[in-house]
C-alpha cells in the first residue's frame, strides 16, 4: 500500500513540475511571456517581420487574408504572433499584446514563414517572437492596416532590364500609396527557391550587385548566380515604416 501511495506522489511531483515547465509556452500576455522566460535574455528588433493583406496574385488566402510575414533567422524556433485589442495603445508596452493561434506556412520552401490571419476590420498592432541560440528574439511593432489600407498587387510596377542576361536591373515605382520606407526584393527560382532576399532604399537593386543593399537575408559564398536559361521569379515589397506592406509585385523573367 505505501509503494502505491510513494508512487502516486511521485506523479504528482512530476506532473506538478512537467506543468511548470510549460507554463511559458502558455503565457497569453506577452510581457508575462518574456517574464516567464526571464532566463532568455531578450533581443528587440532583430527579428524581421512585415505584414500585408488584401492584395491579388499573391499568398492569396480568402478566409485568411492577412499575412504576418518573418524571417525564422538561423537555428530559431518556438514562433509566437502577439496582437493588441485596438490601435490606441502604446505599441512599445508589451502588456497590450496577446497571443494568437493562428496557422502558420511556410513561404519560398520555409525560408520564410508566415501567420495566416482572418480579416481584420480595424487597425491593430502586432509583433512576432521566436527563440534562437537561448535568446528571446522580439519584432518591432507592426502595424496592420488592412481594412484601410490594403496591400496593392502591382506587377506594372517593376520593369526588367536583361542587357546584362544573368545580372537583370529590377527598377520599380510605388503604387497608389507613396509611404514606402524601404523595399524587399526576393529572387525566387522554378522550385520556389529562394535565389537572393535584399532590402533596399532605393527603388532599383541589380542581381549580384550589393553596393545599395541595406540588408541581405541569404548571404551565402559563393554568391548565388542566375543559370542561363533558367525560369525565375521577381518578387517585390514596399514597406512603410509601421511594418505594413503596402505594394506587393510578383514578375516572371526568364534567362537567355
Amino acid at each position: 500500500m505505501k509503494q502505491i501511495y510513494y508512487l502516486l506522489l511521485l506523479c504528482l511531483f512530476l506532473s506538478c513540475n512537467q506543468d511548470k515547465n510549460d507554463l511559458p509556452l502558455l503565457e497569453s500576455v506577452l510581457s508575462d511571456y518574456v517574464s516567464a522566460n526571464a532566463d532568455f535574455p531578450l533581443v528587440r528588433d532583430s527579428l524581421i517581420a512585415c505584414a500585408f493583406g488584401g492584395q491579388e496574385g499573391f499568398l492569396v488566402n480568402t478566409t485568411h487574408p492577412v499575412s504576418i510575414l518573418f524571417f525564422p533567422e538561423g537555428n530559431a524556433t518556438e514562433f509566437r504572433y502577439f496582437e493588441t485589442d485596438s490601435i490606441e495603445v502604446n505599441p512599445d508596452d508589451l502588456s497590450n499584446y496577446h497571443l494568437q493561434d493562428l496557422s502558420l506556412s511556410p513561404v519560398f520552401n520555409g525560408f520564410l514563414q508566415r501567420f495566416e490571419r482572418p480579416a481584420v476590420l480595424k487597425n491593430l498592432w502586432g509583433r512576432v517572437t521566436y527563440v534562437k541560440d537561448g535568446q528571446l528574439h522580439i519584432s518591432n511593432a507592426i502595424r496592420l492596416k488592412f481594412d484601410d489600407k490594403p496591400t496593392e498587387f502591382s506587377p506594372a510596377s517593376v520593369q526588367i532590364d536583361q542587357t546584362e542576361n544573368l545580372s537583370p536591373v529590377f527598377t520599380w515605382a510605388d503604387g497608389r500609396l507613396p509611404e514606402n520606407a524601404i523595399y524587399f526584393h526576393a529572387v525566387v527560382d522554378g522550385q520556389d527557391n529562394l535565389i537572393s532576399g535584399t532590402y533596399t532604399f532605393e527603388q532599383q537593386f541589380q542581381f549580384y550587385n550589393l553596393s545599395n543593399v541595406v540588408l541581405n537575408i541569404r548571404e551565402v559564398m559563393p554568391p548565388p548566380v542566375l543559370m542561363p536559361n533558367s525560369d525565375y521569379q521577381f518578387v517585390l515589397m514596399g514597406v512603410s515604416l509601421d511594418n505594413w506592406v503596402n505594394l506587393i509585385a510578383e514578375l516572371p523573367f526568364e534567362t537567355k
